[in-house]
């Protein structure tokens, strides 16, 4: 741990979250003050006709790091991570050239995708702000799952304009080390690595989020195929794995689920087959039972079939809303297209999620009370006021363009109360607080700055 504390002590105070163009500016003003060892690589256009851009620093020729934030653009940590790191290195050059790196970063990778999540980025988090403001996209459109990628009967090969200016990095500059930066929205910390990291990042991986509050995550882990190598840390998932998983419980090819293809490793190791990747997963919210792993004497699996049910019950109550509402939609609604895809999706990984609990014999054991907070609690979160959210932005999408009715208007009250209901309903199940993005962006760069000095 202490390998990071220098680090650390020189993240300031954050309270809130830059603008793409405020990324933008701080970068060319990187550039402008320390020429002699940065550059800004313009790598392409994305959707949103802004430039994707990286930014090299040049510390040492030992390792190259690719770094990149926003891989899903509700997911803004990330970037100010690398934001930390650069001014870091600005101000401290002895310890830009202690990691004996050249770094490759880019702030945004999703930048289309950002600029539709701006709106909660200022002024503080809430659940509430956070759903009204809220965009992910469908997974085909998603930076880290649109790299090419085949499995069986499952063939992926259209990458967004961002994923490919990765794979050029990638293939240009064939990494040694890869960090993509994601978010949690509520659970503790949790990495995924491509292998087993020793026992000295260990302490690191651990001891810093705990320290700072936000300790690893003791709940459900994200999907039942994760392969846990400790408590929080998973090796890093591929998409074959996903299908394989799918497959088993589904009894058939998945690929009317996977509508996506493979991830910055999926890709990156065909290129490096020793590149070493990390993932750090940070939280938005928490609350102090997902780190309590008491037993609670009830099956995992009692508390995993309350679980499915009422994201049962979620997704048929959205899902008769959108019917409503899809005569009214345009064929360019991010927020439609993206909604109808997680609902479509969701009906088949429910399918497959049921056969599993069902089958597993693991899950006799006693659930925690991380696991039973997390079972009952996720899907308020996840499935209700993020879907929701969708929802809501869908409408309003249209009633921008003045493409509004009646019926529209009153979907869209719905959509808002039922946001309402919801946080109110989370509120009232956890005894959640606000992570300070100062002590996200710490977990993040110690993570980091371990790997790198301590993984070759």
């Amino acid at each position: 741990m202490k390998i990071c504390e220098k680090y650390m002590s020189l993240v300031p105070r954050i309270d809130e979250f830059l603008t793409i163009s405020e990324l933008r500016e701080s970068s060319l003003k990187f550039v402008r003050e320390n020429s002699d060892v940065a550059e800004l690589l313009e790598l392409g256009v994305s959707r949103s006709g802004d430039p994707v851009e990286a930014l090299v620093i040049r510390g040492g020729e030992d390792k190259t790091v690719l770094a990149f934030g926003f891989p899903h653009p509700n997911e803004p940590v990330g970037s100010m991570t690398l934001e930390a790191l650069t001014r870091i290195f600005a101000s401290n050059r002895d310890l830009l050239r202690e990691t004996k790196a050249t770094w490759i970063i880019v702030k945004a990778a999703d930048l289309y995708g950002a600029k539709l999540n701006e709106g909660w980025f200022k002024g503080g988090f809430n659940v509430v702000k956070y759903a009204l403001n809220y965009y992910r996209p469908p997974g085909y459109k998603q930076i880290e799952w649109s790299f090419p990628f085949e499995y069986k009967e499952l063939k992926f090969n259209n990458p967004t304009p961002e994923t490919q200016a990765l794979m050029n990095l990638i293939d240009e500059w064939k990494p040694t080390h890869i960090y993509s930066l994601h978010n949690a929205g509520f659970s503790g910390t949790y990495y995924y690595l491509t292998r087993d990291p020793g026992k000295q990042v260990l302490e690191v991986l651990y001891e810093v989020p705990k320290a700072l509050g936000v300790p690893v995550h003791r709940g459900e882990p994200e999907a039942p195929y994760m392969k846990k190598l400790y408590e929080g840390v998973f090796l890093m998932p591929s998409t074959s794995e996903v299908y394989d998983w799918l497959e088993k419980y589904l009894g058939k090819p998945p690929v009317d689920v996977i509508r996506h293809g493979g991830s910055s490793y999926d890709y990156a190791k065909r290129v490096n087959p020793s590149v070493f990747e990390l993932v750090s997963e940070v939280p938005y919210v928490y609350d102090d039972r997902l780190n309590n792993d008491t037993p609670i004497g009830i099956p995992r699996r009692e508390i995993l079939r309350i679980s499915i049910r009422r994201e049962e019950e979620l997704l048929k109550e959205i899902s008769e809303e959108v019917e409503k509402i899809k005569p009214y939609m345009s064929l360019d609604n991010p927020f439609y297209e993206s909604l109808v895809n997680f609902l479509e999706t969701g009906v088949k990984h429910i399918e497959a999620e049921k056969k599993w609990i069902e089958e597993d014999p693991a899950l006799e054991e006693s659930a925690t009370v991380a696991q039973a907070f997390d079972a009952y609690t996720v899907p308020v979160f996840y499935g209700g006021l993020l879907r929701y959210g969708l929802l809501y932005r869908a409408i309003l999408f249209e009633k921008n363009r003045s493409n509004f009715t009646i019926n529209l208007q009153v979907v869209g009250d719905r959509a808002y109360s039922k946001i309402m209901e919801l946080a109110s309903m989370f509120k009232k199940y956890s005894n959640y607080y606000v992570i300070e993005v100062d002590k996200l962006v710490k977990i993040q760069l110690a993570s980091i700055v371990s790997t790198v000095l301590m993984i070759s």
